[in-house]
């Protein structure tokens, strides 16, 4: 009997690594019904979408200065038409997480899990006036 050595995780370190995450983790979120409607409207600029979410987590590890912005707005705009309800919320934060740590060890992978934490809090304060 043979037994498999674990996969070894790395730490999150480039802007490809960040690809990968945004990438996986968009492919669970969308194939679930009921997060995917929250996303339905960015569908057909997708691309474009994914891009600044990587710029987004690039500029929070790297400090490339890759994000410009409008996070809040875009979320609130996006929150009158699909509410992101408690449920939906802790949902795309599970989603999150476990795509994280499927994916990567170490004080990146920790630190976009705690910001993601720390922001989604807030944003989901701000939309839900709790």
């Amino acid at each position: 009997m043979t037994t498999e050595k674990p996969t070894e995780r790395k730490d999150i370190s480039s802007r490809e690594d960040l690809r990968l995450l945004i990438d996986t983790f968009y492919d669970g979120v969308l194939n679930d019904p009921v997060m995917r409607p929250v996303f339905e409207d960015s569908l057909p600029h997708w691309d474009h979408h994914k891009e600044r979410v990587v710029n987004f987590w690039e500029n929070w590890l790297f400090q490339t200065g890759a994000y410009d912005g409008g996070m809040m707005w875009k979320h609130s705009a996006r929150h009158q038409t699909q509410p992101m309800t408690t449920g939906r919320f802790e949902r795309w934060l599970a989603y999150w997480f476990t795509t994280t740590d499927q994916l990567f060890e170490g004080k990146n992978a920790e630190f976009v899990k705690s910001k993601a934490l720390e922001i989604g809090k807030v944003l989901h304060h701000k939309l839900n006036a709790v």
